[in-house]
């Protein structure tokens, strides 16, 4: 009995010592029921004379592309759903209507992150849609201005769990790290230890 009782006292500890992803300060202000994330993806599409109201929000997806900016860069991103693991590189979640936004960071990344098939989750404002160059011609996606990222290195971990005569090597978390603009109010690393938080110069 002592051993089942130290057994689920480690469980319990295990669990609360999870840290969210964003520090709190990050999250407080996302609306996270009440953002009609659809009918921003709409006005992509659809242009409207209504007056434009930027709303804080945390959104996941998949790196399609990254376009290099003088102050930072343009993530072009596919959407995922928030609630399925990200960072498991065995569960494909694509899907054939999955819609495309744009994020912009005003901040440096690992450039070893940013590749495509990578996962990410941001939290930042909604902007007006606007145009970004694809495949030699423009498109006009939703964007996004971000503040804080969280990237997984999802294909160095799929390749790792493979040997290269095709067979499992077991399993090989994927590299994670958390970028944030200077000014954002991080007093912690979500993930490891503080160096996980990456601070860059860029509009607070």
């Amino acid at each position: 009995m002592r051993m089942i009782g130290l057994v689920t006292m480690s469980v319990c500890l295990s669990a609360c010592s999870t840290t969210p992803m964003f520090p709190p300060a990050i999250t407080k202000d996302v609306e996270a029921n009440t953002f009609d994330v659809k009918a921003w993806e709409d006005q992509a599409y659809h242009s409207s004379s209504d007056a434009f109201v930027p709303h804080k929000v945390e959104l996941a997806g998949e790196i399609i592309r990254v376009i290099q900016k003088p102050k930072g860069v343009v993530i072009l991103a596919e959407e995922r759903p928030l609630d399925t693991p990200p960072a498991s590189s065995s569960i494909k979640t694509e899907q054939d209507d999955a819609p495309w936004f744009a994020i912009t960071f005003k901040g440096a990344v690992e450039p070893s992150l940013l590749q495509a098939g990578n996962r990410l989750v941001v939290v930042g404002t909604t902007q007006r849609a606007s145009q970004e160059m694809l495949g030699g011609a423009p498109r006009m996606l939703p964007h996004l201005l971000a503040q804080c990222l969280h990237i997984w290195d999802t294909r160095e971990a799929e390749m790792a769990n493979f040997s290269y005569y095709g067979g499992p090597m077991g399993h090989h978390p994927p590299e994670e790290r958390t970028f944030c603009l200077e000014g954002s109010d991080v007093p912690s690393s979500p993930r490891g230890s503080q160096d996980d938080v990456k601070r860059s110069p860029g509009d607070p």
